[in-house]
């Protein structure tokens, strides 16, 4: 099969290739570097934001790239989301054949209101990242085949060798510091971690099935968010102070999987204490991917 794989030489994209290539598919990546660390069957430096042409039949593409950046760096404008998420999502849609797509969404476009979300709750997207993967949703389903598309809304993916710009890894580097923890929502927020390699065996499943679909991939446990900065506090043996600069309650509100289960067999297998645990062991040995 080939598979072409956008936003390759990120986090994400870093894992999906070496458990792809273990299955003997021929990859191809895209990125705006001008090269890839990994040993791909061809690999493309290319802007997304700007028209380009591939002049490739892919058997699927698995758009990961995009700008992600929920909290941190959540000040950058709302026109480079547009385009990058948006405008580059038209652009890779026209640049090249294929006869799978699989758009990797996130569970953030969902409102939070009911205590179980499913792929039918309603959608409500808050800030400038959510409501651009949305949009990028929508304009798929107008420029794709149903039967050729696959949309993927995961809740927060997280492993070892992930930057500090998500909030998993950015509570750890403050609290092995000894920093001050600023909680900047309500304590009570449900918060649902999902392992890169779960995700990752979620894209083989879609690869190897052979139906189309929107669905959502998260584990059946959940925390909320002082429960998650308390763990990473212990673990770490932290002597860091923890700021609470909202004061309110909310309501649990977890996003369910059960539909991809059904569909794609899909299962998270750590859960989010097992996933944390991992995480900090990873940083012990300085992993790095």
């Amino acid at each position: 099969m080939k598979v072409l794989i956008t936003g390759v030489n990120g986090f994400v994209g870093g894992y999906l290739f070496s458990r792809l290539k273990t299955l003997d598919h021929k990859i191809y990546g895209l990125g705006m570097e001008p090269s890839s660390p990994y040993n791909l069957d061809e690999y493309y430096s290319v802007d997304i934001t700007k028209k380009f042409q591939l002049n490739q039949e892919f058997d699927a593409i698995i758009h990961l790239a995009a700008l992600n950046r929920t909290t941190i760096g959540a000040d950058i404008d709302s026109h480079i989301f547009h385009q990058i998420n948006v405008e580059g999502t038209r652009n890779l849609i026209e640049s090249c054949g294929f006869s799978k797509f699989i758009y990797i969404s996130t569970a953030a476009v969902y409102a939070r209101d009911d205590e179980v979300i499913t792929e039918e709750s309603p959608i409500a997207p808050m800030g400038n990242y959510a409501k651009t993967k949305y949009e990028a949703e929508l304009l798929c389903q107008k420029l794709i085949p149903h039967k050729k598309l696959i949309i993927l809304r995961p809740v927060n993916i997280s492993g070892a060798g992930q930057r500090n710009i998500a909030a998993v890894p950015l509570f750890f580097e403050r609290a092995l510091n000894h920093e001050a923890l600023e909680l900047s929502v309500a304590p009570s927020k449900t918060i649902q971690l999902l392992d890169v390699d779960d995700f990752a065996k979620a894209i083989i499943q879609c690869l190897e099935c052979s139906g189309s679909g929107i669905y959502n991939l998260a584990p059946e446990d959940s925390m909320t968010m002082l429960q998650l900065v308390t763990k990473i506090l212990t673990l770490c043996g932290s002597k860091s102070s923890l700021i609470l600069k909202v004061d309110k309650e909310e309501a649990p509100s977890v996003i369910c999987a059960g539909k991809a289960g059904l569909k794609i067999n899909f299962q998270a297998s750590k859960s989010m204490n097992q996933i944390l645990e991992n995480y900090y062991e990873s940083r012990k040995r300085g992993t790095k991917g």
